[in-house]
This record gives structure tokens, C-alpha cells and sequence, in this order.
């Protein structure tokens, strides 16, 4: 059962959530539902095996002290 509720928001946030209705006459609840599930959605992705070896990989990298400074880098690569 839905439940009403008054929320206060900054003219500026409301500005946002005007910009973000896909129609004119899209709710401001149906703009925070679709706005909600799609972070919640984004939040539950996990990161596959081969993002968290390349990860463990990389902090290796960094404790082995195989790591190059931006300068060092730019040389490398031949930018100056």
C-alpha cells in the first residue's frame, strides 16, 4: 500500500529530477523509483574472476615498487 510523504528538496535537486522525466508527465516518484532500481541494479553487479586477478594483480605491482611516475611514463612514451 503506498505511503504519502512530503520530502524537502533544494530547488536545484528539483531542477535535476525535472531533467531526468523522460515525458513531461512522468511523477517525481516514478523519476526516484526508475532512478532507485537502477543504482540498486548497478550497486549488485559483481566484479567477474578476471577483474579481481587483474586487481590482486596491480597491488602487487604497486608493492614491488613496479610503478612508474607520471614523468617517467611521459619519457616512455616519448611525450614531452
Amino acid at each position: 500500500m503506498p505511503v504519502e510523504a512530503t520530502i524537502r528538496v533544494t530547488p536545484e535537486v528539483k531542477g535535476r529530477l525535472d531533467k531526468l522525466k523522460k515525458y513531461p508527465q512522468e511523477t517525481y516518484n516514478e523519476v526516484i523509483d526508475r532512478l532507485t532500481r537502477d543504482a540498486l541494479e548497478e550497486a549488485a553487479e559483481e566484479l567477474t574472476e578476471e577483474d579481481i586477478r587483474d586487481i590482486e594483480e596491480a597491488i602487487e605491482d604497486i608493492k614491488a615498487g613496479r610503478v612508474y611516475t607520471t614523468k617517467e611514463l611521459m619519457r616512455e612514451l616519448g611525450i614531452d
